[in-house]
């Protein structure tokens, strides 16, 4: 992806080498595939991803890939200077096994750089987010239609149902898939378990994953005949949450909106007891943050959820929560109805 802006980080930061190891999401981010094992190594000019034999070689136009033979570690300069790495990702053994092979190099943290690489996203990027939220849309509007039927009698079976219609359209989970019925929703990071679906709120937590790419929505529906209270509750959490998105605008700050939506939950602020969002990507929490001390402000290219939730303990739980991309203007990626479903049971 942006590997042109990294070499230029480390040739103005004197930084002679970044080396990414083995599981490193960067990886992936850089080379658009999931080795078995690798390393990436890039300097301010080349990079070169090693992989294994038992690996397909990927086809790509900036970095050359070569294999992890016997004699792979003999082939590097051992007097470099300084070395980047991602402490964020890097094992404690990998930086020992960096250290003996270049054991005159000064090595240096490049974590909060890959992050803020990251955090905005390109084109290509964009369109594997839409789709892993298509495949979630999908997924969502066909157990709609299935749970009339009533085939499906657990939380669980709710949860297989999702990923099975997810696969059909070549996705994959993009994290577990949170099913939480009636009291167990007031825990919003539920386990989905064998509970047995009865009348009440059913919280809907799960996304697809696409080209590497997540998708993130929450969506609740109400099994039989909801009381006036109930639909209110819902209600003021909707408006909230669609009044979070409209306030959605270049430069200002996460921090802002998600006061903006404590204000509208008036006397219930205090049983919203998360952040409103996050960003998205490669993995399903990343940059930009909505934590006041990261003070993040919307840009183009930021991906990222509006996820207002309310939790009464012992009760129920709720919250709507839409996957968004700005790109100069608010995308509302998950399209799937937000209006209270009522399913008879």
């Amino acid at each position: 992806m942006k590997l042109k802006q990294l070499q230029s980080y480390l040739k103005k930061e004197k930084i002679n080498l970044a080396v990414l190891v083995d599981d490193d999401i960067n990886i992936t981010y850089f080379t658009q595939t999931k080795p078995s094992f690798a390393y990436l190594f890039i300097t301010p000019k080349i990079a070169s991803l090693y992989i294994t034999k038992l690996d397909k070689k990927p086809k790509l136009k900036e970095i050359t890939i070569k294999i992890l033979d016997q004699d792979w570690k003999k082939k590097f300069n051992k007097n470099v200077k300084k070395i980047g790495l991602n402490n964020a990702s890097i094992t404690l053994d990998y930086a020992k096994k960096l250290k003996k092979m270049f054991p005159k190099a000064k090595f240096v943290d490049i974590s909060k750089q890959l992050t803020e690489l990251r955090s905005t996203k390109t084109t290509q990027e964009c369109k594997c987010i839409i789709k892993a939220c298509q495949i979630t849309d999908f997924a969502f509007s066909e157990l709609v239609k299935e749970l009339p039927k009533k085939r499906l009698k657990t939380e669980q079976e709710v949860a297989d149902f999702l990923e099975k219609k997810i696969k059909s359209r070549g996705g994959e989970l993009a994290f577990p898939t949170i099913v939480a019925m009636g009291k167990n929703a007031a825990i919003p990071h539920h386990l989905t378990s064998q509970q047995i679906l009865k009348r009440g709120f059913l919280l809907l937590d799960f996304g697809a994953k696409y080209d590497y790419y997540c998708a993130d929505m929450s969506r609740v529906l109400f099994l039989g005949t909801p009381h006036k209270q109930e639909i209110k509750m819902y209600n003021l959490l909707l408006e909230a949450q669609k009044g979070a998105i409209k306030q959605i605008e270049e430069n200002k700050s996460f921090v802002e909106i998600d006061k903006f939506v404590r204000k509208q939950l008036g006397k219930y602020s205090s049983y919203f007891i998360h952040s409103l969002g996050h960003g998205l990507g490669l993995n399903i929490h990343e940059k930009p943050s909505y934590l006041k001390e990261n003070n993040y402000k919307i840009m183009p290219g930021h991906a990222f959820t509006v996820e207002p939730g309310i939790y009464f303990p012992g009760k129920f739980g709720l919250r709507i929560e839409d996957t968004i991309i700005f790109d100069g203007k608010v995308k509302i990626l998950t399209k799937s109805n937000k209006n209270l479903i009522n399913v008879k049971i």
